[in-house]
């Protein structure tokens, strides 16, 4: 199998637990605190993270360089915190399905900066299967909750540019830590990036937010609680960690938009349990993203 297959299925693996994680921290967000669960998550992925990558890399990440250790804090912060924050805000003024069109921009940003740092070039058939699949996406969400669209238009603007600050620090939270990944492997940069990432979280909620404690409590329910757990095994560490595996087999443009298609297991997801219509325009979306997805495979 070569290396660009391997990071294909990689990203294929992505995208499905981002789903998981995206329907999971919908409905945590609705039915608990949107800023509780962007919290309290990452409290619950630093020692799983760090008991794995003990347990599968040995102490490679607390050996790593200072040099290593202060990119991938950084990666963490403006992933974990900065971008999500963003990406929350944009949820909140705009909605998610706005949120997840301007989103789709990643590999966009990705291949820029994997072009500029690490001089990675697209052939013109993966860059034209990268537009197909954003273009698959795009025609998908946007032809979704529609009756959210009065709360949406009143902060339309500063919504648009949330999601776009977002999709910039996602792509440049995954370009730091590609840089790290020659001397470092995924589970040990990820768990690194993590503790970026609890460390800002909770200075933010202790000296900004001012709610520190009260995060915690929203989640003594065992359910919501089990519903964080879960979430945040497949987001934070299952998810991030095998899409940082996928960077070492395949250029991050393509991997990235691969990993987009999230919204098509969505998709399936309402289809079999929630039994949701669906719509003309959602079946032409998930085809046409599907084809994009066959083009870079060919």
């Amino acid at each position: 199998m070569s290396n660009l297959l391997i990071g294909q299925i990689l990203a294929i693996f992505v995208a499905i637990t981002s789903a998981e994680k995206s329907i999971l921290f919908s409905y945590l967000g609705n039915k608990v605190s949107t800023r509780a669960t962007v919290h309290v998550r990452l409290w619950i992925a630093t020692p799983l993270i760090i008991i794995l990558a003990l347990v599968t890399e040995g102490t490679a990440f607390l050996n790593a360089d200072l040099h290593t250790w202060i990119i991938l804090l950084l990666s963490g912060i403006t992933g974990f915190f900065v971008c999500d924050s963003f990406a929350f805000w944009a949820y909140a003024n705009i909605g998610p399905r706005e949120s997840m069109v301007i989103m789709t921009l990643n590999p966009i940003f990705h291949s820029i900066l994997s072009y500029l740092f690490f001089s990675e070039v697209l052939s013109t058939q993966q860059m034209f299967a990268i537009l197909i699949t954003i273009s698959g996406i795009i025609v998908l969400v946007l032809n979704q909750d529609k009756e959210k669209s009065i709360h949406k238009q009143k902060h339309q603007a500063k919504g648009i540019l949330f999601a776009f600050l977002g999709a910039v620090f996602q792509a440049i939270s995954n370009i730091l830590t590609k840089s790290t990944l020659t001397t470092l492997n995924p589970m040990s940069a990820n768990a690194i990036r993590i503790i970026g990432g609890v460390i800002v979280a909770a200075l933010f909620a202790i000296f900004i937010r001012k709610e520190f404690k009260k995060d915690f409590i929203l989640y003594n329910n065992k359910k919501y609680f089990s519903l964080l757990v879960l979430a945040t095994i497949s987001g934070p560490i299952l998810g991030m960690t095998l899409l940082y595996m996928s960077f070492n087999y395949a250029p991050v443009g393509l991997t990235t938009a691969i990993a987009q298609v999230n919204p098509i297991f969505i998709l399936i997801y309402e289809l079999l349990f929630l039994k949701k219509r669906v719509k003309s325009l959602e079946i032409l979306g998930t085809i046409i993203s599907v084809i994009g997805v066959i083009i870079m495979f060919v």
